[in-house]
């Protein structure tokens, strides 16, 4: 019977503690958590009492001192800070045309060469258009016939001689010869190739003694006064820019910098590539060529009074997080402090940091040496640093 009372007991407590194992599980949190804090506490309290023991041995061991860790400082002061994105573009004429003979006809001379400036309207290829011109002397003279046996019939009409179909008759054969005497001239007029602007003529197509086709162009004419740009931006930057902002302009070739304004924002984003298409407008007085690839620098932000700092300063521990060492002074003795930062923006080797009552101007950062130290330890700094 004995035995059969010591085996229930712990089957008893077997189901009661079953029965009451959520209320236990919150309770050892609870205690883990405040045994944690307790831990914390004893660590911060053994650090400053290390720290202590460190500063007094820093006053009085000549060892201690010479292991101290030699630091230069680094004074932060707000300063203008600018963010630039880069992209690539390329040129577009504005007046980009391909000239064509509408006739056609043998090329019986070149009146220009590749390359040369022309005026709107001056000729750059004779095309052989004599037997146009020939017709159109004869529509000339049919022309002036019927506008002869016009004015006769109508002085006849006036002194009510012949008939008002006679009349009106010889009135359509003149109306009709200067028609036909129009839309021949036009003919002889489209078979010419001429410059449509002022330009300079990039490609002449045919040879001379070659037979001009219609279908085919003989040269092509590019207007320098003016040029667009066409970039493709990433789509963060669509919120960014806007029309009227002003943009750098980079050659490669030459290392020259130009300024020229966005003339407009795409709003479609390529869902390939996740972009969208801008046009730069700049006064063409560099000679940009057609198609030439060019650098646009886009300043997408600017902060007047930024704390900016080298990147070299800042440093991330493994959880991520970035920080970077200020310099104080404890009872005279100089000690890094370990301030947490949030970097908005980079830009070449500065960093933007977030302005906070830990990190404001007039402070002096640790800059060379600031990756020997940690938090509170004594460093010696050197001279005129």
């Amino acid at each position: 019977m004995r035995h059969s009372l010591l085996l229930l007991v712990p089957a008893i407590a077997l189901l009661a503690s079953c029965g009451s194992s959520a209320p236990d599980i919150d309770a050892q949190v609870a205690a883990k958590r405040a045994e944690r804090d307790s831990l914390k506490a004893a660590r911060e309290k053994l650090n400053a009492s290390i720290a202590e023991v460190e500063g007094w041995l820093a006053s009085n061991d000549p060892g201690m001192q010479r292991s101290l860790p030699m630091v230069t400082t680094y004074a932060l002061q707000p300063q203008p800070f600018a963010h630039w994105t880069e992209a690539h573009g390329s040129v577009r004429a504005d007046e980009n045309a391909l000239v064509f003979s509408a006739t056609g006809g043998k090329v019986r001379r070149i009146l220009v060469q590749q390359g040369q400036s022309v005026k709107q309207g001056q000729a750059i290829v004779d095309i052989d258009v004599d037997a146009l011109r020939e017709g159109v002397r004869q529509a000339q003279a049919q022309a002036e016939l019927a506008r002869t046996v016009f004015e006769k019939q109508a002085r006849l009409w006036e002194q009510k001689i012949g008939s008002e179909v006679q009349f009106l008759q010889a009135q359509a054969n003149m109306e009709s010869s200067a028609a036909q005497v129009k839309s021949m001239m036009d003919q002889v007029s489209s078979a010419e190739v001429r410059a449509p602007f002022d330009g300079v003529v990039d490609a002449i197509f045919p040879n001379l003694g070659d037979m001009a086709n219609p279908m085919q162009p003989v040269a092509r004419v590019v207007s320098l006064g003016k040029a667009s740009i066409e970039c493709d931006l990433a789509e963060d930057l669509l919120t960014k820019v806007k029309p009227g902002d002003s943009v750098e302009v980079h050659i490669p070739e030459t290392h020259e910098k130009h300024m020229a304004t966005i003339a407009q924002v795409g709003q479609y984003i390529n869902p390939a590539n996740r972009s969208f298409k801008a046009t730069l407008r700049m006064d063409n007085g560099t000679k940009l060529r057609p198609n030439q690839l060019l650098n646009v620098r886009i300043r997408d932000l600017m902060v007047a009074d930024a704390m900016v700092v080298p990147s070299r300063l800042v440093m991330q521990n493994s959880a991520g997080e970035s920080y970077v060492f200020a310099l104080d002074q404890e009872n005279g003795t100089p000690r890094s402090r370990k301030i947490f930062v949030k970097v908005l923006s980079t830009q070449g080797g500065d960093m933007l940091l977030e302005s906070s009552d830990a990190l404001k101007g007039g402070i002096a950062l640790i800059d060379q040496g600031a990756r020997l130290v940690v938090d509170k330890q004594e460093v010696q700094v050197l001279k005129g640093a």
